[in-house]
């Protein structure tokens, strides 16, 4: 008979570290873990560096068998208790293929998360829906930043836990070769006779703090009725910038402007995925060289993160044309890049308005990715 799973809350330096590698000794991308930068995975929980620790608690733990690391998973619980709307978090899982690990590490998560309150758990979510969110159920065959990975083995075990499926996130991906977007757009935009007054313009370096501070406030703005939505606050915002400040400057940042008024916004990240994939977390000895290649041109393809319109602006002429012009823009940038697919991530499935638009690319769907959830109970 096995020996029992111990999961116990990560204490001290070296259990904190254990937590960051576990991905990579439980087999890294070979095993189809996402095996993110350990830098990255450090500064997610260091409060000097993650100013969203203020605001949310974010407990870890770790699940061990005969004393050996087998498993890990962290919760997410608004500090003030009523951001999440009662719904607490559950991410960062990565474990042998035993469900008694999920089943122990699991429950760790739903006992604390009923403690402060939560009534509903939802997730895999790292750590809330604004950051990586769902668990790869089928495609996503090209790795991109920000997209979780994981064994195919996952998705079914989460389902025999007793989680109910709740949401799908979809992936759609432009190949540029085929694109038939900017000639049919620029058609439609010439006989258009508000043209003149619709600009699309590129983030400002030098002004990045006040540029951030404007994607988010049309961030919060376009994705407000969304499913399972949360704001993000202006230093959840501060701290994704200084986290992706290099792929943000390296990639491209669009704004809609309709009569000098920001109502729309899109934005590029170089895909470095492929080469942070060989590094299996470290930067050291080689590493900097390959992630300085890849942000240098040496990436293949990109991924648009944001591609959003103000709902003050929906159902009016201007927001489609708006929403054309940032495409037109992204796909522009790509194409001088010389990126030969963009892969639009991610989109509600039940967005329909959304898939259409990407299906006229033509950017068909790549890769489905699933939040499960369960009832706490008190």
């Amino acid at each position: 008979m096995p020996a029992p799973v111990e999961v116990r809350p990560v204490g001290g330096a070296a259990e904190a570290e254990l937590f960051v590698r576990l991905p990579a000794r439980l087999g890294g991308a070979a095993a189809g873990w996402s095996v993110p930068l350990f830098a990255d995975t450090r500064r997610i929980f260091d409060p000097g560096f993650n100013a969203a620790l203020a605001e949310w608690s974010v407990p870890r733990w770790l699940a061990f068998r005969d004393g050996r690391p087998v498993g890990r998973i962290a919760a997410a619980w608004p500090r003030d208790g009523v951001a999440s709307q009662g719904i607490g978090g559950f991410g960062f899982l990565a474990l042998e293929r035993e469900p008694a690990v999920l089943a122990a590490l699991l429950g760790a998560a739903r006992r604390w998360l009923a403690e402060r309150g939560a009534t509903r758990m939802r997730g895999p979510l790292s750590f809330t829906i604004n950051h990586e969110a769902g668990a790869l159920v089928e495609g996503g065959t090209l790795p991109m930043p920000r997209m979780p990975r994981n064994p195919p083995w996952l998705p079914p075990m989460l389902d025999a836990a007793g989680l109910a499926r709740e949401m799908d996130l979809l992936a759609c991906t432009l190949d540029l070769a085929e694109e038939a977007h900017r000639p049919r757009f620029a058609a439609l935009l010439a006989r258009w006779p508000g043209r003149s007054e619709l600009r699309v313009r590129r983030l400002r370096p030098g002004r990045l703090s006040e540029e951030v501070g404007l994607m988010r406030d049309l961030f919060n703005d376009a994705w407000a009725e969304n499913w399972g939505a949360l704001p993000v606050s202006a230093a959840e915002a501060a701290t994704m910038a200084r986290l992706l400040r290099p792929l943000l400057l390296r990639g491209a940042v669009f704004f809609a402007e309709w009569r000098g008024e920001p109502i729309g916004v899109a934005s590029l990240i170089p895909n470095i995925e492929p080469a942070a994939a060989r590094l299996d977390g470290r930067l050291l000895p080689w590493g900097w060289a390959r992630m300085l290649q890849a942000l240098a041109g040496g990436a293949a393809s990109a991924r648009m993160p944001m591609l959003g319109i103000r709902r003050a602006w929906r159902g009016h002429p201007v927001s489609a044309y708006a929403m054309g012009a940032l495409l037109s823009a992204a796909i522009g940038h790509a194409e001088r890049r010389g990126w030969a697919q963009v892969e639009v991530s991610w989109i509600l499935a039940h967005n329909t308005a959304m898939l259409q638009a990407m299906a006229r690319l033509p950017a068909p769907v790549s890769g489905r990715w699933r939040l499960w959830s369960a009832g706490l109970g008190h």
